[in-house]
């Protein structure tokens, strides 16, 4: 467990959220794209009832979000306990971080980004002196956390046309972060599995996502109606990959993420080494960053 992974603040708020049936993936665990949507989630239910709540209605942008998956962990009437706290706070931007407990094992860890954002103007907004206070009441120690390159891939690799769907936009009229990352996994294993066939996400081995940092540089407008997703491998490890990701808009690029994807034995769920014919096939995709 990366250290820090088990300690909480005592600042912090704890949320419970229940799990859905369809959290789950084929690979038969809560899936890395819903482990996000329990983050965001986990944010909305810590702040609300405070002053910053109102934020959620007149504008609030994510502007980084990583997520640590320590455990695979399935879908029963045990909810997830997320507890959310407030590691550092300026004039208009905040990081949050988060520890998701299931059955009293840690499953993820995150941190992220936000600031106030005014919509009509275009651009952030400074806190207000009642929400400040709020975050302030949630303070903690940030957590140590691994350093990952992140990237701007746009125009390497493979790219995977995504169409935007109705559900993917938020109350803002914008494609919801959640569904972005959704974007980053439709686009990870349909440029993956086309390298390869031992990347398929069922058989003799399985591919977790470990690790996956995202950082937001502009809004994706539902307009766009596909986005064009780069995915480019820039790691080749003995039992992980890690992967480069961007989503190019005419505003420039809209994302940037990196993923690290582990090679695991499905019976025992422990790291295994990549196997020589999907290593051969993988090191002829491998790209080399400028």
């Amino acid at each position: 467990m990366p250290e820090g992974a088990g300690n909480v603040p005592s600042g912090a708020v704890r949320v419970r959220i229940p799990l859905r049936w369809s959290d789950m993936d084929y690979q038969g665990h809560v899936n890395n794209v819903s482990i996000s949507e329990l983050v965001q989630e986990a944010r909305s239910l810590a702040l609300a009832g405070t002053p910053v709540e109102k934020l959620f209605g007149t504008g609030i942008v994510v502007v980084t979000q990583d997520v640590e998956f320590l455990s695979p962990f399935t879908v029963d009437e045990e909810p997830l306990d997320v507890d959310v706290w407030c590691s550092a706070v300026g004039a208009a931007r905040i990081r949050l971080e988060y520890r998701a407990r299931h059955h009293g094992a840690d499953v993820a860890r995150a941190r992220g980004t936000v600031c106030p954002f005014d919509f009509e103007a275009g651009r952030p907004r400074r806190l207000a002196p009642d929400e400040h206070a709020t975050f302030e009441a949630m303070s903690g120690s940030a957590s140590e956390w691994a350093s990952f390159p992140n990237p701007d891939v746009a125009g390497l690799g493979d790219v995977v046309d995504v169409p935007v769907r109705w559900s993917d936009v938020d109350r803002y009229g914008h494609v919801n972060n959640v569904a972005q990352a959704g974007y980053l996994q439709e686009a990870r294993i349909r440029a993956t599995t086309s390298w390869s066939t031992g990347m398929r996400r069922a058989g003799n081995r399985l591919w977790v996502v470990a690790r996956q940092d995202i950082a937001y540089r502009h809004q994706v407008h539902p307009e766009i109606g596909t986005c064009p997703v780069h995915t480019a491998l820039t790691r080749l490890g003995h039992s992980s990959v890690t992967l480069s990701a961007a989503i190019p808009t005419d505003e420039g690029t809209a994302l940037q993420a990196v993923t690290v994807l582990v090679c695991v034995d499905p019976s025992s769920g422990a790291a295994v080494p990549i196997d020589d014919a999907t290593r051969a096939d993988l090191a002829d995709h491998l790209v080399q960053l400028p």
